[in-house]
């Protein structure tokens, strides 16, 4: 049980973002944030394309371009593989991402975790890896130490009984 919440844990946590909208090349795709995530990043494949190609139209139809992602993330899935290139502060409403980008590039948008998700996600997979078995130890250790009581009191009494002394705890 703790491997398999471990396994499903990383891969929540390194695996490739749930992309809100594709787009390949050039052209314009609309897709809607719900405001979940603080920002909104731009990932791209192959990896390492040109973020400065795709600019944000906000809902109030104000277009702006991606600023630099706060952290490196590369992932292999999905097609591809995917890092980010960009990234502009979250806000719910419906967007259009807007590319100018080269035909064999696809682009994709992606709401980003903060680091305090990240963080609670990879600590969750270590708690299951290492807790499954902490809490066997916990609940076994009681177990091991009253059947050893009991085994010692048991033999002392046949013991006792066999040289004709009667046991008396």
């Amino acid at each position: 049980m703790g491997t398999a919440v471990f396994i499903a844990m990383v891969y929540r946590t390194a695996g490739v973002p749930g992309f809100d909208a594709r787009l390949r090349g050039s052209g314009e795709a609309v897709f809607t944030a719900d405001g979940e995530f603080p920002r909104i990043g731009l990932y791209s494949s192959p990896a390492g394309a040109d973020g400065s190609a795709c600019s944000l139209v906000l809902p109030g139809g104000e277009e702006r371009a991606f600023e630099p992602p706060p952290y490196k993330h590369t992932v292999q899935g999905g097609g591809g593989e995917w890092s980010l290139v960009g990234a502009h502060p979250g806000a719910a409403g419906e967007h259009a991402l807007v590319c100018d980008g080269a035909p064999g590039t696809v682009y994709a948008v992606a709401g980003l975790q903060d680091g305090s998700r990240f963080f609670g996600d990879l600590l969750t997979a270590l708690a299951s890896f290492v807790g499954t078995p902490l809490a066997g130890l916990l609940v076994g250790a009681p177990i091991l130490v009253t059947t050893g009581v009991r085994r010692s009191r048991h033999r002392k009494r046949l013991l006792g009984e066999r040289a004709r002394h009667p046991y008396r705890p």
